[in-house]
């Protein structure tokens, strides 16, 4: 197995979700208070979460994460016209500069405001992890997300129950449309 150049030590942890499900996997880590990467990936689709002593500092998607942008421009807090500027600089340094940075340097959006939608994106896509039922997982100890990222600090018992209020919620939504 070719190891991922971040990971030097190699999986520390890794199985099938089909056999343990994500939620299980989650508390897991929650209960031993591990701290390092945890990758899972999916047909179409991958994430990536980083752990602190069991608490999840970073999450993200590979594929159908709403893009920072659209979430600010959907929340209200940055205009179109502004984001479109903005992304105008991003792809002129090459996508080097970070969309957020961007903003809040031209005055367009607060540093808080920007970390509360960061931290926002990184719940929902844990929330999108709790419903895949098919792919693989793989832990890295002590690895930690690059210093350029915004962290987030979720106890993941907290974030399962918020999770499991979701499905069940749009699982009565679908039963009651059929009906």
């Amino acid at each position: 197995m070719k190891l991922d150049p971040r990971h030097k030590t190699g999986v520390s942890l890794q199985g099938n979700i089909a056999a343990i499900e994500l939620n299980n996997i989650f508390q897991f880590f929650d209960y031993a208070t591990a701290s390092g990467e945890l990758r899972v990936v999916t047909e179409g689709n991958s994430a990536s979460f980083f752990f602190h002593k069991g608490i999840l500092i970073f999450g993200t998607l590979s594929v159908n994460q709403k893009r920072i942008g659209d979430l600010l421009v959907d929340s209200g807090l940055i205009t179109e016209a502004q984001l479109s500027q903005c992304l105008r600089i991003h792809s002129q340094h090459g996508r080097r500069r970070r969309l957020g940075d961007i903003l809040v340097r031209k005055g367009f959006l607060e540093f808080e405001s920007l970390t509360e939608m960061l931290q926002l994106q990184a719940k929902e896509a844990f929330f999108e992890t709790l419903s895949w039922k098919e792919g693989m997982f793989f832990f890295y100890a002590n690895q930690h997300p690059s210093h350029e990222e915004i962290l987030i600090n979720e106890r993941i018992d907290h974030l399962l129950l918020e999770g499991l209020v979701r499905i069940d919620d749009s699982s009565a939504r679908k039963l009651a449309q059929e009906a």
